[in-house]
C-alpha cells in the first residue's frame, strides 16, 4: 500500500513538473528569453517525457482524466497539448541544409510535415489510447457519436504517422467490434475489460514502436 502512494506521489510530482517546464519554455521562448536551438532541444526531451510518463500511469492503472482533475491541472494539460500541436507544426526547417534536402529528395514542406509533427502526432495518439481505455472502464461508451468521435480522431492521427500501418488496422478491427455490439459494451464489464485489454496491447506496441520505453 505504502508503495503504491509512494507510485502515486512520484507520478504527481512529475506530471506537475514537466507541465510546468513545458509552458514555461513555450512562454520563454516567445519573449526570446531562450533561442531556437535550446527551446527545440528542450521540448523534444520534455515531450519524450511526457509520453514515457503517459505510459507509466496506464500501466499503474491510474485514470489520467480523475488524475488531472484531482490536481486540478486538466486545463493546464489541455494547454501544453495545444503548445505542443502548435510547435510540432512551425516551419523549422532551416535546420535542415539545402544539401539534405536535395539529397532526401524532400520540400522543407515535406519535411516539416514529415518529421515535425511527429511529437504532436504522437502526443494526439496517445492520449487518444488513454481516453478510450478511461471511457471503456467508466463505462462511457453508451453513446455512439461518442464512440464514432473518439475512435476516428484516433484512426485518423494513426494515418499520419508512419510505419504503423499494423496497428491501424488492429484499432480499425476493434471499433469495428464495439459498433456491432453496443449493449455487450455497455452491459457486460468481462466483455469491456477485454477490450480495454486488447486496446491497451495495441497501445504497448505502438508504444514498442516509439522505443521510448526504455530509452
Amino acid at each position: 500500500m505504502g508503495e503504491e502512494n509512494n507510485n502515486s506521489s512520484e507520478i504527481e510530482s512529475e506530471l506537475y513538473a514537466l507541465i510546468s517546464t513545458i509552458s514555461n519554455l513555450y512562454d520563454k521562448y516567445q519573449h526570446g528569453i531562450i533561442n531556437t536551438n535550446f527551446f527545440q532541444k528542450s521540448i523534444k526531451n520534455s515531450i519524450n517525457n511526457l509520453l514515457k510518463l503517459n505510459f507509466l500511469i496506464n500501466e499503474n492503472k491510474i485514470i489520467l482524466s480523475q488524475l488531472l482533475k484531482k490536481m486540478n491541472l486538466t486545463q493546464d494539460y489541455k494547454r501544453i497539448i495545444e503548445i505542443i500541436n502548435e510547435v510540432s507544426a512551425l516551419d523549422l526547417s532551416e535546420n535542415f541544409t539545402r544539401n539534405e534536402i536535395s539529397e532526401q529528395n524532400k520540400s522543407p514542406k515535406k519535411i516539416k510535415a514529415s518529421v515535425l509533427e511527429l511529437p504532436g502526432i504522437t502526443v494526439e495518439i496517445t492520449s487518444s489510447f488513454i481516453t478510450i481505455m478511461d471511457a471503456l472502464k467508466l463505462k462511457r461508451l453508451k453513446d455512439a457519436e461518442l464512440v464514432s468521435n473518439l475512435f476516428n480522431h484516433l484512426i485518423s492521427n494513426i494515418k499520419k504517422f508512419p510505419g504503423i500501418e499494423n496497428i491501424q488496422f488492429k484499432v480499425e478491427d476493434l471499433y469495428q467490434r464495439i459498433q456491432k455490439n453496443p449493449l455487450k459494451v455497455r452491459d457486460n464489464t468481462s466483455f469491456s475489460e477485454l477490450l480495454v485489454d486488447e486496446l491497451y496491447k495495441i497501445f504497448k506496441e505502438f508504444q514498442n514502436k516509439l522505443n521510448l520505453k526504455n530509452s
